[in-house]
């Protein structure tokens, strides 16, 4: 593999000691995506049972809430996923997490330090070198997070001009739309207050929609494919 310059200091991410600005995807609208990438060596008695049980429902701080519900409310996060693999960098085995996500890398890891020191840790405290002790802050943690960054080589994400919150807003309105035809179409009761009561509808803000977060619960009875190399020799 050919050596590849490293990039210096971005002003998009300078404020967290970013070397990449990440890829921007971006069509006719305003709004911009961008990526992240990173690799950590994870500990050799690191547990992932722990890490997989931080970001189902039950496993998050407040415990009222979960990781899809918590990440929704920052409003800026597309999709976000963890995995293991073994890498000529580090002995044993590395964690990456790839996420892309709405604006730029420094209101994303601004963001990223509400999820709380504790959350993180969840995570991030099974690799070597992560701030743990007791006078760490979150803060240190989203640093320790940024300077693992990779470059990533190429990258897809659906309607990019749109962001989340205008995504929810035509779910919103179509829903309400579709609601108010079918009001109309059975010409039953006053018109002019269904379109008044539509107006209103219209104007009231539109919720946020938190997926689930997709997990494998099953994973930690499976470890990951250690013979990948062997079936891309075939």
């Amino acid at each position: 593999m050919s050596q590849i310059d490293v990039a210096g200091p971005s002003s998009s991410g300078s404020a967290w000691g970013m070397r990449y600005p990440g890829l921007t995807m971006q069509t006719t609208g305003r709004n911009t995506v961008k990526e992240f990438t990173g690799m950590w060596p994870l500990k050799p008695d690191a547990d992932l049972e722990a890490l997989q049980a931080a970001l189902v429902p039950g496993g998050w701080t407040p415990p009222d809430t979960n990781f899809a519900e918590a990440t929704t409310q920052l409003g800026l996060i597309r999709t976000a996923r963890w995995f293991v693999a073994r890498t000529q960098d580090f002995e044993g085995y590395t964690l990456f997490f790839v996420t892309q996500f709405d604006g730029n890398l420094s209101k994303y890891f601004d963001d990223f330090v509400l999820n709380g020191k504790e959350n993180l840790l969840k995570a991030w405290g099974q690799c070597e070198g992560c701030p743990d002790g007791p006078d760490a802050t979150a803060a240190d943690v989203v640093e320790f997070i940024a300077r693992g960054q990779i470059k990533t080589l190429a990258c897809y994400d659906f309607v990019p001009e749109l962001s989340n919150s205008q995504i929810f807003k035509a779910q919103d309105w179509y829903q309400k739309a579709q609601k108010f035809q079918r009001e109309v179409a059975t010409g039953d009761g006053d018109l002019e207050a269904k379109v008044d009561a539509f107006l209103q509808e219209l104007a009231a803000p539109s919720p946020s929609l938190p997926s689930v977060a997709v997990i494998d619960t099953d994973v930690a009875n499976q470890w990951q494919y250690e013979d990948v190399a062997e079936h891309l020799a075939r």
